[in-house]
């Protein structure tokens, strides 16, 4: 059953509080919630340390190039405390209603397992996690590093949540095809059916779009701030480097170049996660438009005691149609990348205008 792969995604996340211990876990006990506030406390506590640590280079930017850091540091803080307080703490019981939602549907085959996309995505940050450790020892020392550790693990959170959000995303697209492929063979043994059996499957089907449209407000409930949040980290930290590369083309071959590629990477990763997740909100999209042409054309070879049931399920699915959101702010689709591009471009001529600044 493709929802092994939220036990395997529960069993890295327990570790470092992002998520329940597993799929049973309503009630957490004692240990586990003074775990993640333990956690939460020691981020805190690395948060500060952190911008305690780099308060010098806030010396040394323009005001413009504050005003972005600061933003960066706070939508960081806030993600994290979402995640920790708000998602682990007030929303848990969303957690396990979106997985029921997920089981009760079927899913049609994927090409690739999800298990080889998570456990792949771990070795890859693990790799970029060690670079960036690397570079962060080369620049000051092992003491400072280590001070370094709230910074560390808000970036494990955003990536994490990045693949987490993604991979719930493929298997909500891979129920969605099931409906479709549903109705496919459907209309091609409609002649070889009872109406009786024509109608049923149409119950079936209706029900599981129910279901599905229920899981997706799950999703938004739990993943529309962090959605929110991530894109803001993107656009953000993509403004402070070109700002950087622009004004300060130096830092390219200087003792920084390391760490300063380390972060290129995160962002580069971090634009895949979001490009990821606006396209496979969107696929979802474009498959729910394929699911209602596919009812329009078996409308037309059914009899008149199945046209009743047809016209049912067609409402249901024009009213019931997925939709995705960050936070309640604005849907997600394809048309949300050119929004972000375009806020991008019009920000950074806005960096170069002010270069004095």
């Amino acid at each position: 059953m493709d929802l092994e792969i939220i036990d395997i995604i529960f069993t890295y996340g327990k570790f470092t509080a992002l998520t329940p211990s597993s799929r049973n876990n309503h009630k957490p006990h004692c240990l586990q919630k003074l775990y993640e506030i333990c956690v939460f406390l020691l981020y805190v506590v690395g948060f500060i340390a952190s911008i305690y640590i780099n308060s010098w280079v806030y010396q040394v930017l323009t005001t413009v190039q504050i005003v972005l850091g600061i933003v960066c540091d706070l939508n960081q803080f806030c993600y994290v405390f979402y995640i920790l307080i708000v998602m682990m703490r007030l929303r848990r019981s969303r957690w396990l209603r979106l997985i029921k939602s997920l089981a009760a549907v079927k899913s049609a085959p994927k090409k690739i397992p999800l298990k080889v996309i998570f456990v792949a995505s771990q070795l890859v940050y693990t790799c970029l996690a060690s670079v960036g450790i690397y570079g962060s020892i080369e620049h000051a020392n092992l003491d400072l590093a280590g001070l370094n550790i709230g910074e560390f693990y808000q970036n494990y959170a955003q990536f994490f949540y990045l693949v987490f959000t993604s991979i719930l995303l493929i298997l909500l697209l891979s129920r969605y095809e099931h409906i479709s492929e549903t109705l496919s063979q459907l209309i091609k043994t409609r002649s070889q059916l009872h109406s009786k059996q024509v109608v049923e499957v149409l119950k079936k089907i209706k029900n599981s779009v129910f279901t599905l449209k229920e899981g997706v407000e799950f999703f938004n409930d739990i993943f529309g701030w962090s959605i929110l949040f991530t894109i803001f980290s993107c656009v953000s930290r993509t403004l402070i480097y070109l700002d950087v590369i622009i004004k300060h083309s130096e830092v390219l071959e200087g003792q920084d170049a390391l760490l300063f590629y380390y972060d290129f990477c995160r962002i580069v990763i971090s634009w895949f996660g979001v490009l990821s997740t606006i396209f496979l909100c969107d696929s979802i999209l474009k498959k729910c438009d394929e699911i209602l042409a596919q009812a329009y054309q078996l409308e037309g070879v059914l009899s008149s005691y199945e046209n009743e049931e047809i016209q049912l399920f067609i409402y249901v699915v024009l009213h019931n149609r997925p939709e995705f959101r960050a936070a309640r702010f604005f849907s997600i689709d394809r048309s949300t990348l050119f929004s972000v591009l375009n806020s991008l471009t019009t920000f950074l001529l806005v960096l170069i205008q002010f270069k004095g600044m």
